[in-house]
């Protein structure tokens, strides 16, 4: 069992653990599935800043525990809701033995535009290369409406060397941006992914309904990442925000098949103002599947 995977549905503000009972986790990684962000007054505002942070630490041999820290403010004091926002929060480890065709690296505060400092990997002919979100951070100089937000992370090798981008920007329609535009991410790469580790892409998606990605093998768990995230006000519209938010909530694996429901970004206001529909209209999400094959009873 070289690679493991778990996810936690928990609050801004708590934190999440990951147990991988009777496992010795030697090296790990965490991502977002899921975010969800309301005020605590459950009413429309202008948006100063939103940001959702994850803080990992490994706790003892087999736990890993990350605090969930999210900030969405105005002007006027208005704040987050912790009791009624989510974060999905997923863990991706090596256990029990060292695996050197496998790496799991994270890289914080990249800002929009630019990448990561260099990451060693396993070889320069990786199978596997894929980046996610793990945290951002969104901010305007003062408070405003809001037009569109997007999230985005991405990979690419030179060699043995991986770099993350990014993109990250928040507007109103007056041509106010987020001044500070950064996100953070992880990393996993693997020169194979025969009985180890399995992904798959599930691109531009925003819909209410249940989407499958087959993997060919027989899983026995995976987990779902947001790699791009982007969400618009109808007809480019700029409004007040009252709850935003984006990704997959909940997913099942049925053999080798992982089904994920309504993979898609949101946002609304007080008066039924609310996304646009679809990727060509500039609302939806990239997700990363990575599915832990069952593993193959000796013979």
């Amino acid at each position: 069992m070289p690679i493991a995977v778990r996810y936690v549905t928990t609050n801004p503000g708590r934190t999440a653990e990951f147990t991988f009972s009777g496992h010795k986790v030697l090296n790990y990684t965490v991502g977002i599935a899921y975010w969800e962000f309301k005020f605590t007054d459950g009413q429309d505002h202008f948006v100063r800043t939103i940001e959702l942070d994850l803080v990992p630490n490994k706790v003892s041999e087999e736990t890993i525990a990350v605090k969930v820290n999210g900030t969405f403010k105005d002007d006027s004091n208005h704040t987050l809701d912790t009791t009624k926002s989510l974060v999905v929060v997923c863990c991706i480890a090596v256990v029990d033995y060292a695996n050197n065709q496998v790496t799991l690296a994270s890289a914080e505060g990249i800002n929009n535009g630019e990448q990561s400092n260099g990451i060693t990997i396993p070889s320069g002919s990786i199978k596997i290369d894929a980046a996610f979100l793990s945290g951002w951070e969104l901010t305007f100089n003062n408070d405003h409406q809001v037009s569109s937000i997007q999230l985005g992370t991405g990979a690419y090798e030179n060699g043995n060397t991986a770099y993350i981008k990014a993109t990250a920007s928040m507007n109103d329609r007056s041509n106010n941006v987020a001044t500070t535009a950064r996100i953070d991410a992880g990393l996993l790469a693997a020169t194979y992914s025969d009985d180890g580790v399995y992904t798959a892409y599930l691109r531009e998606q925003q819909t209410t309904d249940t989407l499958s990605v087959d993997l060919k093998v027989p899983l026995s768990d995976a987990v779902v990442l947001l790699q791009n995230y982007q969400v618009t006000f109808w007809k480019n519209q700029d409004n007040n925000v009252k709850t935003v938010g984006g990704g997959c909530k909940m997913w099942t694996v049925e053999g080798s098949t992982v089904r994920l429901t309504s993979p898609r970004a949101f946002i609304n206001d007080d008066v039924g103002n609310q996304e646009t529909d679809g990727i060509s209209n500039g609302s939806g999400v990239t997700l990363l599947v990575v599915g832990v094959p069952k593993p193959v009873a000796a013979s």
